[in-house]
């Protein structure tokens, strides 16, 4: 099955991210065999599935990534040699809005037994019309893998993932640096992060979180 997939190799200022490239690439990937333990990976991707769909977001189920070469290929987010070799699972999935046009991609990686990086990356174009979209996937991203608890928290200040997303588009368009990134946030235990590049496209956005 082939499938579009958009990448985004970024920075995550003094974590193990660097900023290497931004492509689409198309693939095939078989199912892992049966006794590799993936269920996290598989339920949270249909968490996420269903509640995007409410929302008239699209979302694929996801292409599984097992082998050392897929993931090399497809899922080298780390610049730490070390850290990529504990990689040993990788799923990849496809967001398109209600009229079937393609918004990005959601990727896990990490053990085979649970994700330990979620990458949700969405494109849009240069005048950003596509920023509900991104508001709504990085909202239902952190809600259903983070927890329910932004409003409540209001972490660096920021009254939902709206505003902080807000935040960030202000300040990158008030400047001409192709890549601008949030401060690090902490939530649950978990780390959240937010990028926008300018492409040719338009601007990609980023959203990490992970443990």
């Amino acid at each position: 099955m082939n499938k579009k997939i958009l990448y985004a190799g970024t920075a995550l200022a003094a974590v193990i991210i660097s900023i290497i490239s931004i492509y689409v690439v198309s693939f095939s990937a078989s199912a892992p065999p049966p006794n590799v333990s993936t269920s996290k990976y598989l339920e949270s991707n249909l968490i996420l599935k269903q509640k995007l769909s409410e929302q008239g977001i699209l979302m694929s189920s996801p292409i599984q990534l097992r082998t050392p070469d897929d993931i090399k290929k497809y899922c080298s987010f780390f610049a730490d040699s070390d850290k990529q070799k504990l990689v040993e699972y990788c799923t990849s999935t496809e967001l398109k809005d209600k009229d079937g046009n393609f918004l990005g991609n959601i990727h896990m990686v990490g053990l085979k037994d649970v994700p330990q990086m979620v990458l949700v990356l969405i494109q849009t174009d240069p005048y950003m019309s596509q920023i509900d979209s991104v508001k709504s996937i990085f909202d239902t991203a952190t809600q259903e893998l983070v927890c329910k608890c932004w409003v409540d928290v209001k972490p660096d200040n920021f009254a939902n993932i709206g505003d902080w997303v807000d935040g960030l588009r202000h300040f990158h368009t008030s400047d001409t640096k192709p890549h601008s990134k949030s401060k690090q946030l902490v939530l649950e235990g978990k780390t959240l992060q937010l990028e926008l590049t300018t492409n040719t496209e338009g601007y990609l956005w980023q959203l990490y979180i992970y443990n």
